[in-house]
This record gives C-alpha cells, structure tokens and sequence, in this order.
C-alpha cells in the first residue's frame, strides 16, 4: 500500500465495517494489512468480497476484476480465515464491541522502534493504561516498606522489579491480548506484501555500530533484516506429511543405534508468547522444540540471541509455527539474518539448512487436523464431546496424525479457539494402535494440577482471568486455587491464608526479569 493510499483505505475499513455492523481491530501498513473482525457470516463474506475489490483497485487501479475468477490476484495477496465460536460461551459475549482502525508503521512490530529518550514509540507510549502506573506505585510502595524493614539492603532481584517497572519500561509485558498490541490481530484477516523479503544482498548482515554485540540476550539490530529471503511456506498437509517423516526415520534410527539421525537435523521453533504455548502447542515425537517462552512478540530477538538457541537451531532445519502465519513471516527473515551475522551468540554458528514456517499458523492446521470441544455450560470441563473438523475426509487418520497437543490461544474475545489437536504421545506407528493422545497441556501454576482454562469458567469479556501481581502477564490457576491468591488488578485482602499471585514456579515470585538464557528452553516429546 502506497503512502498516500493509507488514509483512504484506512477510512474505507471504517466505512465498510460500519454498514456490515463489524467488529474487532484492523492494522493498516504499507506493508499490508493485519486484523480480526466479528459479526455474522453472510456479513464477513460481503467484507472480503468488498476488500478484495478495493485491494484490487488499489493495486491495479480497475475494479472491473471478478474476484472469484481464478485467476483473482488477490488470492496471493490475502489470507483470509473463518473461525468457529465456543459453544460454551454465550454468543453475544463472543463479538467486538467496537472497531478500531489504526495506520501503523508495520502489521507486526519485531523490533521496537525507539526515540531518542529511550522509551518505547509514540503508539506505545499512549498504550499505557491507568492500572499499569497504579501498579507500579504500588511495587514502588512495597519496595520502600522492604527498605524500612531491612534498612537500605534491597536485593539485585528487587532492584530489577524496580528498574522493569520504571517509566523507561519500552512495552506493557503481558499486554500482548490487549487492543494496542502489535500482535493482537493474528486470527482473521492478514495480508502482507506480496513478495516481501526480496533478494539478499552481498555480504553477511551488518550490525549497528552502536550495538554492544558481546551482550548476550539482548536483541541484535540488524541492518535491513527484513530484506532477507523469508521461510518456505508449507501447507498443513505439507507441514505434517514433513514432520510425520522426520519423526519416523529419527526413531527407526533409534531402534538402529544410528548416531546420526535425520529427525536430530531438524528442531520446531514456537514463535509466539508463553501464555500461548502454556495451552497448547506441537508436539512432535522424537523431535525436539525450541521455546523462547517470551512475554511479547518483540522480545524474540532477545531470545534468539543466546547460547542456548544458537545451540538449538545451528546446523538444523528449523520449522516454525505461530497462531496465523504473520508473526513467522518476521521471525523467519530475522533469524536468517541473525545466523548469517556472525555475531552475539551466533558467532563461529552455522546457519540453519532451512527454515520453514507453517502456512495460516495453528489455525489452518487445526481446520484440517483438530477436533471441536465442545462445552454444555460455562465452567464445566468434564462434560463435554469432541467432534472432528469439517475438512477430515478420514477422522480416525485425521486425529491420529494431529500434532498439535492442546488449545489454539487466540487474540479476540473468545480467548481460545473451540477447535483443539489431540496430539500422539508416542511414536506415530505406536499412536495408531493404542490411540495415546493429549489434549489437555496445561497446568495450575500453583499446584501443578491439569488445568488449561486462564478464565476459570467465566467468559474472558467479563475479564475474571488471572493475572501476575507484578508484571500482569496471564496465569493458569486451577478452579481450587483460584479462592485463595489474589491477582493483579483484585482488591487486597485481610485474609492472610490468600496470597499474592504471580507468574514464577509456585506463583511465589515474579519471573519477568527480560529474555535471558534462563527463561528459553528446548522440550522432546
């Protein structure tokens, strides 16, 4: 999209959406579009009828196209994705209320632009909601009554809460499933420029001058990064028929005393947030995944920048995979760049052989691979039946070869995805006769028990979900140990049997302490 064209077609989002009653958030960049929209079908299907005119005539300056003729330039150009309401989630409760149309610098921010004071951009700055300063003076508070306590000694530990909260804190951590968030349009609409990556210039990527490249954990700002040649696209059918491979000849070289395996050439990368992979994500059998485990899209340089994910991704085919495919369009020219900079930890690494990303995300594959829960009432997670997605030609194979384990995080009223993977456990030929499969990943971070709802039964428009107490980030707290802590935003209690919730093992202590090696880590199922 043109420079002059943005307002415009900004201004016909608004037009368009208001005459079909839409709802939801829609990003407009030059580089394209990003949004999720609400409201009744026949009406979103009159939006991308309209939308595809209007990118036409934007693109080609004729309106005269038929947009379902076969040979519609459009559909290269835009990714649209229908999605299902829960069933356990009255409708109403599911749907916008409101629409926002924003023109930004990107449809997805990786890197942070920052001014000249340090701070995060203008858009970020207003962002920043009255709860979150109100919290801040709070740490301030508790800081000050640690210091009447133990005099002027306040650990490095405490320090560091402090200097996070301050006001040179760049993003709202936890903040990814809030409407400012660069992030938040994931599931709906995505449309990025066609061809974008383009040819990779001579010579390795350079760093900034003013980059301290010896700083481990920190995000490298690579030159022109996003000039690099992107991921290799695969279709679901492509993405499990590749893995299902993989995952075979590494364990029949298992079986063989075969050192050098096939499978342990390739590693899955999960893009996308903790709070997301804590209820659901692939699981690959005798394949290994690499989770950053980042509280924000645009720490995921921060933690591609370790020894531990030099380590895990060096050498190896990485294949990865995020909610709808936009924020791996990102990821995957930067980590290009990244291994090919010789620098921070990639210095003496080799490049990855490959790097794919998953077509569409988890929610395209789902449409394929995942079986619809489904709920009779609000909080009841024992009854409830689960029925095979509508494109399975095959629903035995179908949930067989499903290796998505767990619920698909969405940013959107609904929370969740009604559509889920039951994902093998074992190896796949083992899978198929004794029908191991998982569908329940998460845990209580209080007691560790089952537990993969952050709503606790309630619908997340009536904003009950647990939060950290310090930094906000979402938490899963069982229906039993949710009487007894106290999150972010709840008013404090006498009782001295509740205690302060917050994100680290036990829900003791606050863990968002920036991406360090520390929080990375790299799973085998």
């Amino acid at each position: 999209i043109l420079p002059d064209q943005l307002k415009s077609h900004a201004e016909f989002h608004r037009h368009i959406c208001d005459a079909l009653n839409l709802g939801g958030r829609i990003r407009v960049s030059e580089e394209g579009i990003n949004g999720v929209l609400s409201g009744t079908h026949n009406n979103l299907k009159e939006y991308e009828r309209s939308l595809r005119e209007e990118l036409v005539m934007l693109v080609c300056g004729d309106q005269s196209i038929e947009t379902n003729d076969e040979k519609d330039p459009t559909i290269e150009w835009l990714d649209m994705k229908y999605c299902h309401l829960r069933k356990d989630v009255p409708v109403e409760k599911q749907l916008f209320d409101s629409l926002s149309v924003k023109i930004t610098r990107e449809v997805v921010s990786l890197i942070e632009p920052v001014n000249e004071n340090g701070r995060g951009g203008r858009n970020k700055g207003r962002a920043r909601c009255r709860q979150r300063r109100k919290q801040r003076r709070k740490e301030k508070q508790r800081l000050e009554k640690l210091r009447e306590i133990n005099g002027d000694i306040v650990t490095a530990h405490e320090v560091n809460h402090q200097a996070t909260n301050g006001e040179n804190d760049s993003a709202d951590a936890g903040g990814d499933e809030k409407p400012s968030s660069p992030v938040a349009e994931e599931v709906g609409v995505a449309l990025l420029r066609n061809g974008q990556g383009g040819a990779v210039g001579p010579g390795a990527p350079q760093i900034k001058d003013d980059t301290n490249i010896s700083e481990l954990g920190v995000a490298l700002p690579i030159e022109d990064w996003e000039k690099q040649t992107p991921a290799v696209h695969l279709s679901p059918h492509q993405w499990n028929e590749k893995l299902l491979q993989l995952s075979r000849e590494n364990q029949d070289q298992k079986y063989c005393n075969i050192e050098q395996s096939t499978g342990g050439e390739a590693i899955l990368l999960d893009t996308r947030n903790v709070y997301e992979t804590k209820v659901g994500h692939f699981a690959v059998p005798n394949l290994a995944t690499f989770f950053p485990n980042t509280r924000k899209f645009s720490s995921l340089p921060n933690a591609l920048n370790t020894n531990e994910a030099a380590e895990a991704l060096a050498g190896k085919r990485v294949f990865m995979y995020c909610t709808g495919g936009v924020r791996c369009e990102r990821a995957g020219s930067y980590l290009r760049a990244l291994s090919e900079s010789n620098t921070g930890a990639w210095k003496d690494k080799e490049r990855p052989k490959g790097i794919y990303q998953l077509h569409g995300g988890i929610q395209k594959y789902l449409e394929s691979y995942g079986t619809e829960k489904v709920e009779s009432t609000i909080g009841n997670e024992t009854d409830h039946k689960d029925k095979c997605a509508p494109e399975s030609n095959d629903d035995d194979d179908n949930a067989t070869e499903c290796l998505y384990r767990g619920k698909n995080f969405v940013f959107d009223p609904r929370r969740t995805d009604p559509y889920i993977g039951n994902g093998i456990m074992n190896n796949c030929a083992a899978a198929a006769s004794n029908d191991q499969r998982v569908s329940l990943v998460g845990r209580c971070n209080v007691c560790s028990v089952p537990h993969d709802d952050y709503d606790n039964g309630h619908a997340p428009c009536e904003e009950k979900e647990a939060r950290c107490c310090r930094c906000r980030v979402l938490v899963l707290v069982c229906n039993g140990c949710r009487p007894r802590v106290r999150c972010w935003g709840e008013s404090e209690s006498d009782d001295d049997n509740i205690m302060e919730l917050f994100c680290g093992s036990g829900g003791v202590e606050c863990i968002d302490e920036g991406n360090v090696a520390a929080k990375v880590e790299t799973a085998r199922f």
